[in-house]
């Protein structure tokens, strides 16, 4: 059985790549997601769609801080 938050988190990454206001939820929902895969003794499949969902949001945040910061030096 694949895991919801998985699948939730991957969307939400791939949201917050143009988006990083949804970076933040993404992080949070993979994280949680690939603790619940781990514990659940191969009962939950979906750790790529966590993974890949939980690096999606940290490049986001990433891109996000990294944009803000330069928009309010260069003003």
């Amino acid at each position: 059985m694949r895991d919801r938050a998985a699948t939730r988190a991957l969307v939400l990454g791939l949201l917050a790549l143009p988006f990083g206001v949804f970076s933040p939820f993404a992080i949070w929902s993979g994280t949680r997601s690939l603790r619940r895969i781990r514990a659940s003794g191969g009962e939950l499949r979906g750790a790529a769609c966590a993974g890949g969902g939980l690096v999606a949001g940290l490049i986001g945040l990433g891109t996000f801080l990294v944009g803000t910061a330069y928009w309010l030096f260069s003003s």
